[in-house]
């Protein structure tokens, strides 16, 4: 007698129990994959395996009962051929470090987080090929999409960046369904910038809506920023037509009007008044535009771009500058063309 058996792909291994780790390991499940999560906490992990949640990020919402948490990050690396990193940008080389000696050609790699480092001013994707002795098929997916609204199964859009053809097929196969929809594209400096400098610019929106500023306000400072957005992403390398796209325009839409927004909450705190000091109540949330406004304010200094906006949130946040007085100088600036 002849089995039948199936092959069965390996599960997939997603690094990060955030919001966003969950929502998509929640998606990837649904689509038919088994799913593994990497868990800092073992609380967390524990949550998960015993009580099919993650009370501490997506509290309201039930997990499938196959996804499975651990606090190994090895096994993880081991037995998976997929690896999702949604790790917070500042940790992406540590994390790089760890899963470095058992890393394969054989893997993949997409990496879901935004940001750019600190100090070293590298894009997570070049954080990893630094660290990374063996390197695996990397891509980026990014893109306006809440984890929150991922998780609860709404219509989310994305794009997934990647420069091998066959890596982006096989990638949009396992990530595509019918709520969750990818657009395909080779421009993977396009997609991290974009991700990155729009948590900047939110900031200034939600600073802006804090401030009573109006809807025209808001809507000028959304149209600056995406000019800011596209000037030092294609001196960086970028392609003009990611910025206009769903993970350059659209991504910024959505993090710099929604109450969901993490980046335009802050700003909107700081626009009402409040110090910073004062602006969070848990140290579990990561708003990844405090950050990133020294990296980008570093970035424009070294390709000489100027990015008035970005410069802006960066003096509220490190020089003390308030917020009246940087909307008097965005103002004052003399009038140039588009």
């Amino acid at each position: 007698m002849i089995l039948d058996k199936k092959y069965k792909e390996p599960p997939i291994g997603v690094i990060g129990a955030g919001a966003w780790g969950t929502a998509i390991s929640k998606l990837l499940c649904k689509n038919g994959s088994d799913v593994k999560i990497w868990c800092h906490s073992p609380e967390t992990a524990k949550d998960i395996n015993t009580n099919h949640t993650n009370s501490k990020f997506l509290s309201d919402i039930k997990l499938p009962e196959s996804l499975q948490a651990t606090i190994d990050l090895i096994e993880i690396v081991k037995s998976c051929r997929i690896l999702v990193s949604t790790v917070p940008s500042h940790v992406t080389r540590k994390i790089a470090k760890i899963i470095n000696p058992n890393i394969t050609t054989n893997h993949f790699l997409v990496i879901l987080s935004k940001g750019i480092e600190e100090n070293s001013l590298a894009l997570l994707s070049e954080i990893f090929v630094e660290e990374l002795d063996t390197l695996p098929k990397i891509a980026v997916i990014s893109g306006p999409t809440f984890a929150r609204e991922v998780a609860m199964d709404l219509p989310s859009a994305a794009l997934l960046a990647c420069d091998d053809n066959n890596t982006k097929i096989i990638l949009q196969k396992i990530f595509h369904s019918d709520r969750f929809r990818l657009y395909l594209s080779n421009d993977m400096i396009g997609a991290q910038i974009g991700g990155a400098i729009k948590n900047v610019v939110a900031i200034a929106s939600g600073i802006a809506d804090g401030m009573k500023l109006g809807l025209n306000a808001r809507a000028a400072l959304i149209c600056r920023g995406v000019a800011e957005m596209s000037r030092l992403g294609v001196k960086m390398g970028g392609s003009p037509e990611t910025f206009s796209g769903i993970s350059g325009v659209g991504d910024l839409i959505l993090t710099a009007t929604g109450n969901l927004s993490r980046n335009y909450s802050l700003g909107y705190k700081l626009g009402q008044g409040v110090l910073l000091k004062e602006c969070f109540d848990t140290d579990r949330i990561v708003v990844e535009g405090l950050r990133n406004a020294v990296s980008i304010k570093e970035l424009a200094t070294y390709y000489e771009i100027e990015m008035p906006i970005c410069n802006a949130v960066f003096q509220i946040l490190y020089k003390g500058i308030s917020c009246i007085q940087a909307l008097k100088n965005l103002l004052e600036r003399d009038p140039i063309d588009e």
